[in-house]
C-alpha cells in the first residue's frame, strides 16, 4: 500500500480484504442463501441468539469506516450528543433523558448492580429475559417470580398482588422472550403509571422495531414524564449490532445520572457512529421487517401443517412446542446442523427458534419435517 493512498480510501474501496474485515468473508457466512454452504453440527445455522441474518446495513457500514479515522482519539462526546439529539426527537423526550452503553446488557446489570448496592429485591415474571436477574441474584439479591398467563402473556394484575414493601425494581420485557408475546398498551401505561410511584418500573423493549401489533405501545415517552420508570433498546437485533454492542437508556435526569454513576463500561464510538446512520435507514429496517415476516409464514405454515402448537410471534423468533424434552429437540436439530435456542424453565417441553434469511427456514421446515413428523 502506497503512502498517498488513505486508510479510509483503502477500506472503502471495494477489495475483498475491506470486506472481509468489516462484515467477514461470506464464503463463511452461516445462512442457505450462500450457494454451497452446508450446515454441520460444527458449523451450524445459528436460530439460536434473535440475530439478525442480514448484518448491518451498507450506510452503517460507511459510517463505521468512517470513524475509524478519528477511532485512536479518546472523548467522542459529541458524536454520542448527535446521537441522543437524533434519538430524542424519534422518541419524543429530550436527550438528557438518554444515555448509552455498551449494549443494552450493560444497562440491566447496571440495574442488577443498583438494586444490590441500594437494598430492595426484584419483582418479575417467568420465564423472561435473565440478563437482570441473574446478574442480581449472583450478588444476593432476592427475585420474586411471577408466572405469565395462560395465553403466555405477562400477567400486571398478578404482579400488582405480588408487590411488596421489599420491591425496589420490577422488571419487564415487552415484546417478552422466550414467549415473544406483549403487553396491552393501555394497562401497561396505567401499570407503569401507578407502581412508579412505589419503586422503580424497568421495561426493555430490545424487539421493539419488529412489533407489528396495534396493541403495542413503546412506554420511552413516560421516561420523560415519570421520574422511576426506565426503558432500555438495543441497536443488537434489527440494526444488526450485536457484535458492534449499543444500547439505549432512557429515563428521568435523576436515573440517567445514577445509571451513569454505575456503569462500568464505556460506548464504543464506532457504535455510536454506525448507529446515527442506521437509525436513519428506514428502507433496511424495513427490508429487514418484510424479510423476518416472511420467515415467519414459513414456519406457521409448517406448524398449521403438523398441529404443533406455538406463540404467535412479535419479534424475530417464535416459541413453540417441542413434545419432548428441550434437550433432546435441539441435539436432534443440531445433528442436522441447526441451531435453536436453549430451554427457558419453567417451558421445558418448549422451543424457542430464531428466524433467519426465509431460505434459512425452508431448511428448518425440512429437517423438522424429516426429523419429528
Amino acid at each position: 500500500m502506497t503512502d498517498n493512498i488513505s486508510r479510509r480510501d483503502w477500506l472503502k474501496g471495494g477489495s475483498a480484504i475491506a470486506v472481509a474485515m468489516m462484515m467477514g468473508s461470506r464464503a463463511n457466512a452461516q445462512d442457505m442463501a450462500v450457494p454451497g454452504w452446508v450446515p454441520t453440527p460444527e458449523n451450524p445455522l445459528r436460530l439460536s441468539s434473535n440475530e439478525n441474518p442480514y448484518g448491518i446495513s451498507k450506510v452503517a457500514r460507511n459510517a463505521i469506516i468512517d470513524a475509524l479515522d478519528t477511532a485512536h482519539l479518546y472523548g467522542r462526546r459529541a458524536s454520542q450528543n448527535e446521537l441522543a439529539e437524533q434519538l430524542a426527537e424519534m422518541e419524543g423526550v429530550n436527550a438528557e433523558n438518554i444515555t448509552f452503553s455498551g449494549g443494552s446488557g450493560e444497562i440491566l446489570k447496571t440495574l442488577g448492580l443498583i438494586t444490590a448496592m441500594e437494598g430492595g429485591a426484584v419483582l418479575t415474571v417467568d420465564p423472561t429475559y435473565h440478563g437482570l436477574t441473574r446478574y442480581a441474584i449472583a450478588r444476593d439479591v432476592p427475585i420474586i417470580h411471577v408466572p405469565v398467563d395462560d395465553s403466555m402473556t405477562i400477567d400486571l394484575d398478578l404482579l400488582k398482588a405480588a408487590y411488596t414493601d421489599d420491591i425496589s425494581i420490577i422488571y419487564l420485557v415487552n415484546p417478552n422472550n422466550p414467549l415473544p408475546t406483549i403487553m396491552e398498551k393501555t394497562k401497561l401505561r396505567e401499570f407503569c403509571i401507578e407502581m412508579s410511584q412505589k419503586c422503580l418500573v424497568f421495561i426493555d423493549e430490545a424487539y421493539h422495531e419488529f412489533v407489528e401489533n396495534d396493541d403495542y405501545a413503546t412506554m420511552v415517552p413516560l421516561t420523560a414524564t415519570h421520574e422511576n420508570i426506565v426503558v432500555a433498546r438495543t441497536a443488537s437485533k434489527i440494526h444488526g449490532f450485536a457484535g458492534i454492542r449499543l444500547g439505549i437508556g432512557y429515563g428521568s435526569k435523576k436515573w440517567i445520572a445514577k445509571i451513569n454513576e454505575y456503569m462500568t463500561g464505556s460506548t464504543n464510538h464506532l457504535a455510536v457512529s454506525g448507529a446515527k446512520a442506521s437509525f436513519k435507514d428506514m428502507a433496511t429496517q424495513n427490508f429487514v421487517r418484510r424479510k423476518n415476516q416472511e420467515s415467519l409464514a414459513i414456519v406457521y405454515k409448517l406448524f398449521a401443517k403438523h398441529n404443533v402448537k406455538h406463540v404467535k410471534s412479535n419479534t424475530n423468533f417464535l416459541f413453540f412446542e417441542a413434545g419432548m424434552p428441550t434437550s433432546e429437540m435441539r441435539d436432534r436439530f443440531r445433528k442436522h446442523g441447526i441451531a435453536i435456542g436453549r430451554e427457558f424453565p419453567p417451558y421445558t417441553d418448549w422451543c424457542r427458534v430464531s428466524m433467519g434469511k426465509p431460505e434459512d427456514m425452508e431448511y428448518f421446515a425440512e429437517v423438522y419435517e424429516k426429523e419429528f413428523t
